[in-house]
């Protein structure tokens, strides 16, 4: 249920609940309390009927420590890309990270991002520029720095992005179209 509602609501619902979730990580160890995660359902508009959050918490907190690890919910929750998946995706971040310092400033993704042979725009309902835009915005929105989009930023990025797609051939043409690999 929880899946279904996140691969209908897309990739923004997907990086800002991880981006949400790391805000409210104080300690920073990566483990959300219950009342927390009950919390981020809830802000974004995930809500899981008390018996369903119930069953849900008891598969996520596996080891009883009253905590859950983020990266297991998304996982469990999200699913895992395949590494054919991940594959297309080390390419594209490696042309952008040419120097292989780990960290890509965003003015390059904005230079090599290209929207020219994007659905919306072949099909004359958005322009470049508009799917370039919203593209950063969303990638922006994802990262702990809005100036710089670490590889595990891009890769959650289209870790989000995957659900949605069925076909990993779809999944690829994605990722080549506008990367050009």
């Amino acid at each position: 249920m929880l899946r279904e509602a996140l691969s209908k609501r897309g990739v923004r619902v997907v990086t800002g609940l991880g981006k949400y979730f790391r805000r409210i990580d104080k300690n920073r160890n990566g483990f959300l309390s219950q009342a927390d995660f009950k919390e981020a359902l809830k802000v974004f508009h995930l809500e899981v009927p008390e018996g369903d959050f119930e069953s849900l918490w008891l598969i996520l907190d596996d080891s009883k420590s009253d905590k859950v690890d983020y990266g297991e919910f998304v996982r469990a929750i999200v699913g895992e890309m395949n590494e054919y998946r991940k594959a297309f995706v080390r390419k594209a971040y490696m042309k952008l990270d040419f120097n292989k310092t780990g960290s890509v400033p965003m003015v390059d993704i904005r230079k090599c991002y290209c929207a020219k042979k994007h659905p919306l725009v072949l099909a004359g309902k958005a322009t470049e520029e508009e799917i370039t835009a919203s593209f950063l915005e969303t990638l922006g929105e994802s990262c702990s720095n809005p100036n710089e989009v670490s590889y595990s930023e891009f890769e959650d990025y289209y870790e989000g992005l995957s659900i949605g797609i069925m076909d990993d051939d779809d999944f690829v043409n994605i990722l080549r179209n506008p990367w050009g690999i």
